[in-house]
């Protein structure tokens, strides 16, 4: 039996000489998808499978493995990555976020993630921890009082600043890792 889905790519492995392990997002949470002769350029799959692109697609599931059928759409968010190095290392922080905390699908997320991977940003440092908070608040997990006294107006100033608040910002670093440790440790602590 096929089913259906919607899927972002977050990493892929060659396997063997032929085939590709990928890590989606998507309907099931985090999957693996073993796509079948996805590794060699004759493959219809040839940058299908690329980090960041959004697919639609067919597939059936086999235990703990997606086996995809057909591919229908694909968003390609990758070739976002292709503009700057910084736009990459940008996209890669976002999946590694999202590859380290969050296990379970929800809509939410998955288009938060989304509007992330395709905002052009220059102040990532700032915006990156914009996402964390969306991300702890999607969750159930955001509360102010999580932040120790000194970082709760930085905390509050980067959640309800407008895009263009946020892009002139200036975050000194060893305020911007307290808030990422406070994150972290909030996470660390909730899941």
């Amino acid at each position: 039996m096929s089913f259906k889905g919607k899927v972002i790519v977050l990493r892929r492995l060659v396997v063997g000489d032929e085939d590709l392990l990928v890590k989606v997002y998507g309907w099931g949470g985090l999957m693996n998808m073993l796509v079948k002769d996805g590794a060699l350029t004759s493959s219809r799959y040839v940058s299908i499978f690329e980090p960041f692109n959004v697919l639609e697609l067919s597939y059936r599931q086999v235990g703990e493995i997606i086996l995809p059928l057909d591919v229908s759409k694909v968003r390609y968010l990758s070739y976002l990555a292709l503009e700057s190095y910084e736009r990459y290392m940008w996209m890669c922080h976002l999946g590694n976020f999202f590859l380290r905390w969050v296990r379970y699908y929800d809509q939410q997320l998955f288009d938060l993630f989304l509007l992330y991977l395709s905002a052009k940003v220059r102040n990532t440092k700032v915006f990156l921890i914009r996402f964390k908070l969306e991300v702890l608040k999607a969750m159930g997990l955001y509360k102010e009082e999580l932040f120790e006294e000194d970082l709760r107006r930085a905390v509050r100033d980067i959640k309800r600043g407008s895009r263009l608040f946020l892009e002139r910002m200036r975050l000194n670093q060893q305020l911007a890792e307290k808030i990422e440790r406070a994150i972290e440790d909030q996470l660390k602590e909730s899941l």
